[in-house]
């Protein structure tokens, strides 16, 4: 007991026991809620918004024609290692960007009506600096339609371009069927 009791001292018996009354004549420094409370507004992070987009609706049919089916192929080809089922998923994927090319028109649509109708309203107050800028918006929106359209055809003809969903799905179909195989094979069950 020698040994603790040197190595972490003893209790000074002059020490004070511990009660509210000598917390309470201690005058404490006051923090300030400013050094611990973050009063600030949270900032808004889009999980879907692309950094190198245009923050406009295009960016959507960007995304999704970039996005990669490959895990998804090799998943279904586990699951069911029929070529009509990956034909069929394949279709569903092209179907989804058509009606992803539908929903994004109709925006840029609706968007175009809004614009004309504040272009007229800034015209007849004598705005020509705002009318200007939304005139610039205005051409903007028609260039994305175009792109669109022509993003519309070129799906049609299957142009490599707009086929890399359904490309990586394909190529993670075949991956897993070339997994199921080779565990097949492996495993001796054939």
């Amino acid at each position: 007991m020698g040994f603790l009791s040197s190595l972490f001292g003893r209790k000074s018996e002059s020490a004070e026991p511990v009660n509210q009354s000598n917390l309470e004549s201690k005058t404490l420094p006051e923090i300030k809620q400013e050094v611990f409370v973050d009063h600030s507004e949270p900032e808004n992070k889009e999980f879907s918004s692309a950094q190198y987009g245009t923050k406009m609706p295009i960016d959507a049919v960007y995304a999704f024609i970039s996005r990669d089916y490959e895990e998804q192929g090799y998943n279904d080809a586990m699951c069911n290692a029929d070529s009509s089922y990956k034909d069929s998923k394949k279709v569903i994927i092209r179907n989804e960007l058509k009606r992803l090319f539908e929903q994004v028109s109709l925006r840029y649509k609706s968007d175009l009506r809004d614009i004309e109708v504040q272009i007229d309203i800034v015209e007849q107050q004598g705005l020509i600096n705002t009318a200007s800028s939304l005139k610039a918006r205005k051409e903007t929106f028609i260039e994305h339609m175009n792109v669109l359209n022509e993003m519309e055809v070129s799906l049609e003809q299957g142009q490599q371009q707009m086929l890399s969903m359904i490309n990586s799905y394909e190529r993670g179909f075949l991956k897993g069927l070339a997994a199921k195989s080779d565990s097949l094979l492996r495993n001796g069950n054939i």
